[in-house]
């Protein structure tokens, strides 16, 4: 046998070109389903992120909204004694029925005051509701919403004014 490097080029026999279109059409076919399978891959992984992270956004907005209806007690009532009732539930379980009277009370009285928001406009949103607002647009259900609402002792009614 004789070394490449002694063989004449112009000697060879020329390559069969249906041979050659063979190889290179495998090879077109099996890079493109490569990449397809690839891409295919990357989007589900992708989608599946996506819907993980709505998921963290809907949980965040709705751990917000629960630390703002704390402050917002807190500025409402101007009365410590919710925050010592909930220093005593955490000293003596007994007392857990004295915080829950309380807090009824306090919900209420937030209930017994005129909103505000029953004399805005049609076109003015109430900044006490933005929260729930957030929290439909990120695509919590309206019932859950209306439920939280009320727990919070505002008016469950007011968000159906804005949809």
């Amino acid at each position: 046998m004789e070394t490449l490097d002694t063989v004449q080029k112009h000697e060879l026999p020329p390559t069969n070109q249906k041979r050659m279109v063979a190889f290179i059409n495998h090879f077109i076919v099996s890079t493109v389903t490569f990449l397809n399978k690839f891409a295919s891959d990357c989007e589900t992984r992708f989608v599946n992120y996506e819907q993980k992270i709505q998921n963290l956004e809907a949980s965040l907005m709705i751990v917000e909204a629960k630390l703002a209806s704390i402050d917002v007690l807190k500025q409402q009532s101007g009365n410590t004694a919710a925050i010592e009732g909930n220093k005593q539930n955490d000293i003596n379980p007994s007392t857990s029925v004295k915080v829950e009277a309380t807090e009824t009370k306090l919900a209420e009285e937030n209930e017994s005051q005129p909103d505000v928001a029953t004399n805005t406009s049609a076109t003015e949103r109430d900044p006490k509701y933005e929260p729930y607002f957030k929290m439909l647009h990120v695509g919590v259900p309206l019932g859950a919403v209306k439920n939280k609402i009320a727990a919070e002792g505002l008016d469950p009614g007011y968000i159906d004014q804005f949809l």
